[in-house]
């Protein structure tokens, strides 16, 4: 079995410094850690529990890393991974992203699902230096072997939905963001400006985080008084809040302001007598990734970056 010792010959560094280099220390410069990584994948040597894995290295496990399960979103698409991994001969392992560099790293997985853009593109790296296949989810592809994506169509979503806003007569449309430097954040925002710009109509926008908590914070800090007669939230959940916040002031939806999401959550169907939305099938997103990944795993060709679909949902707000 090749050990950490036979890679630190072979590389020409220290043992320390490849123990550095396998474990994605920070002490160290990543062109260092490539040529490190490069000789560990010629002698075939897999740190940690990696090596105690047996011959055929297969712990029939896929990994899939979430930031956590409070949103109405992520077990839509858990449960459409589970439906699509059913009957095949892997188990499926639901982690936090935290988690995700160490069961990597030590190979405990044999293919990974990432649902959060908190796992940096060095995880990524690693999981592509031990070949191990990974599905980004709403993320774009980095590039490079190994690695795939499944990115929603938000600009179209975006678009979509704040044409339908201009539809209903809106003049002041606003945007109501969610975290700052997300690809599906970015992506409806662009679609909001570009729905304005072609009709010269200005841009109003606030920042919220995806949770119903700011969507109602917007509210509060305007006082109930809204300065737009509609707004594209970037999310149901924001919507909702906002939604909420708004009939504490008296404000009526949509006679006063009208408003639209994006996700339909399931309770959407049940906000103001149905919260006007853009629509995601996530769980059928969850089964298309989950025959995706079972493709790869057996050797199959699969397209690297992927397009999920939107719909606009028209209904009440």
């Amino acid at each position: 079995m090749v050990t950490i010792k036979d890679v630190a010959k072979a590389s020409g560094y220290s043992i320390s410094t490849v123990s550095y280099a396998l474990n994605d220390s920070g002490n160290i410069p990543q062109s260092t850690k490539d040529k490190i990584w490069s000789v560990a994948k010629k002698l075939k040597y897999y740190p940690n529990a990696a090596a105690r894995n047996l011959k055929n290295q297969n712990t029939m496990n896929v990994g899939f890393f979430v930031s956590g399960f409070s949103g109405p979103v992520y077990h839509k698409i858990y449960d459409g991974i589970a439906t699509g991994l059913e009957g095949s001969d892997y188990n499926l392992v639901v982690s936090f992203s935290k988690n995700a560099k160490k069961m990597i790293t030590e190979r405990q997985i044999d293919a990974a699902i990432i649902l959060c853009p908190k796992v940096e593109d060095k995880v990524i790296k690693i999981a592509q230096n031990l070949g191990i296949p990974t599905i980004l989810l709403d993320r774009l592809n980095p590039g490079g072997d190994f690695v795939y994506s499944h990115v929603l169509n938000s600009y179209e979503g975006g678009r979509i939905a704040t044409e339908y806003l201009i539809e209903q007569g809106c003049k002041k449309i606003a945007y109501l963001s969610g975290i700052l430097g997300s690809h599906e954040n970015e992506q409806r925002f662009l679609g909001y400006q570009n729905a304005l710009k072609s009709k010269g109509l200005p841009q109003m926008v606030y920042f919220g985080d995806f949770t119903e908590d700011s969507g109602a914070s917007i509210v509060e800090k305007l006082e109930g008084v809204p300065p737009f007669d509609g707004i594209f939230c970037a999310n149901d959940e924001m919507a909702i809040g906002m939604i909420n916040a708004f009939k504490t002031y008296g404000v009526h939806i949509p006679k006063d302001i009208h408003v639209i999401g994006f996700d339909d959550v399931d309770v959407s169907k049940y906000i103001n007598g149905g919260l006007s939305t853009v629509g995601v099938e996530h769980e059928k997103w969850g089964i298309d990734v989950a025959k995706d990944m079972l493709s790869i795993l057996k050797g199959d060709a699969v397209e690297t970056q992927k397009i999920v679909g939107v719909k606009l949902i028209k209904r009440n707000t």
